[in-house]
């Protein structure tokens, strides 16, 4: 699915439940998706690293679409055109490994960094997620640490917002271990 740039860079915003979300797209190709909590902060993000950009809902709205219906719980996986050309071959393959990731499950770094054929880099498996120009799209929210523990999340409000996710998605809370937060008995 190619989107239509009516101006060279695009973007957009809007609110989403894991707070503003902004996706800048340039000759069709989705370069970067950035959520936060405040809808300036968001925009801030997007001037600092494209300061060429025009708001352009028009441009975006078929990736506006599909990540409205990724939260009305009627998508599961994107097909939208992401920018692979700007990233390092590594984080390419990390990444495109991660999009097979099924929604419902999780995958811990090491686990990723062998599917991919690098079972001894887990790390920096954890550096190109904290790098992802593509979250939810690409979900590394879906990477967990050993023993299913929430490590790292850089969107919207941190972990909070990982939890929220994985949840949304319909990961079993009981399979989870969240930092500072009690285990509750009520399931998801």
């Amino acid at each position: 699915m190619k989107l239509v740039a009516s101006v060279p860079c695009s973007y957009d915003l809007w609110p989403t439940p894991v707070g503003w979300l902004g996706l800048v797209a340039d000759h069709g190709l989705v370069l970067e998706i950035v959520y936060r909590p405040e809808q300036e902060e968001v925009r801030s993000i997007i001037r600092r690293a494209y300061p060429q950009a025009q708001a352009d809902p028009e441009a975006t709205a078929v990736a506006r679409q599909q990540i409205e219906e990724y939260f009305q719980g009627k998508r599961r996986q994107f097909d939208l055109p992401l920018d692979w050309n700007r990233l390092p071959p590594f984080a390419v393959a990390i990444l495109r490994q991660l999009v097979e990731v099924p929604s419902g499950e999780t995958v811990t770094y090491g686990e990723l960094a062998a599917l991919a054929g690098h079972p001894r880099a887990a790390r920096a498996v954890g550096r190109v997620m904290a790098t992802n120009p593509f979250p939810l799209v690409v979900p590394c929210h879906r990477v967990v640490g050993a023993g299913l523990r929430l490590t790292g999340y850089s969107g919207g409000e941190g972990l909070t917002t990982k939890a929220w996710l994985l949840r949304f998605e319909g990961v079993a809370e009981a399979h989870l271990r969240i930092p500072g937060e009690k285990k509750s008995a009520a399931k998801i």
